[in-house]
């Protein structure tokens, strides 16, 4: 118990640094980090009560428009972070950014098939003989819909353990003044680290799962893009309220490390 005991006061100790750091409220950093695991919960406990789960994880409903609108917000704070660096002389981050919105607002629209199912036009035949749903999307075509579980799964294990590992090594880079731009708060693991389960366990354990596993994924996806949106408006704050006071280009990024 006394090792359990300074484990996580030591933990805590670093979790509450981190959030200052961020200029996060100590409860808020909280909030954020218990939110997916609220919304996890919430949603596993539909099961119990069919006819709610399957609304809520079907095509165009709750679940999916929330993913629309997370990778909505991101999409915006992504261009504007790559603005403010451009501003401050630091190209090559503010390209890193840019070609990341650019990804960002492709996902957003293959979320929602491109509009299709909303204003209701019909597949190119050329698309439908290729696509698995018939949709106008390419995340369905066969080769590519392999893919993005690996995507999801690499983006998802580095937005949960970069943090880790940066707090755990941050004394020997302490000459990163940047890092804030790469490395989300630790208050985010959580967000990350759930979508990162979810795929280690349907790759390792569960590879074929039933239609109730598979369909539980989309609540993984919704955490995975809660994240990023959440770690481009952070870092969006920190720049604008940080850039007034700044001197230098080198000094508007190694003033909020």
């Amino acid at each position: 118990m006394p090792a359990i005991h300074r484990w996580y006061t030591k933990a805590a100790i670093r979790f509450a640094r981190d959030a200052r750091e961020w200029g996060i409220l100590p409860r808020r950093a909280w909030a954020i980090a218990l939110l997916p695991l609220g919304v996890a919960l919430a949603a596993a406990a539909t099961v119990l009560h069919p006819p709610l789960f399957i609304w809520l994880l079907d095509e165009d409903s709750l679940i999916e428009w929330l993913q629309f609108l997370a990778l909505l917000a991101a999409g915006i704070f992504l261009p504007l972070v790559a603005f403010a660096l451009l501003k401050t002389g630091h190209k090559a981050m503010a390209l890193l950014y840019g070609v990341v919105a650019a990804g960002v607002w492709f996902l957003a629209g293959e979320e929602i098939s491109w509009g299709q199912r909303i204003f209701g036009w019909q597949t190119p035949e050329a698309m439908e003989a290729i696509n698995r749903q018939g949709e106008t999307t390419v995340h369905n075509i066969g080769g590519v819909q392999e893919l993005v579980p690996a995507a999801m799964l690499l983006a998802s294990l580095y937005g949960a353990c970069a943090p880790l590992i940066w707090n755990a090594a941050r004394a020997r880079w302490k000459h990163l003044g940047s890092a804030h731009l790469l490395v989300p708060p630790l208050c985010l693991v959580p967000a990350f680290g759930l979508a990162a389960a979810y795929r280690l366990f349907r790759l390792l354990v569960w590879p074929s799962p039933d239609y109730g596993i598979s369909e539980y994924g989309e609540v993984m996806e919704f955490s995975l893009y809660l994240g990023l949106a959440l770690f481009c408006w952070l870092n969006l704050r920190r720049l604008l309220v940080t850039r007034p006071a700044a001197r230098s280009p080198r000094h508007r990024l190694t003033a909020t490390a």
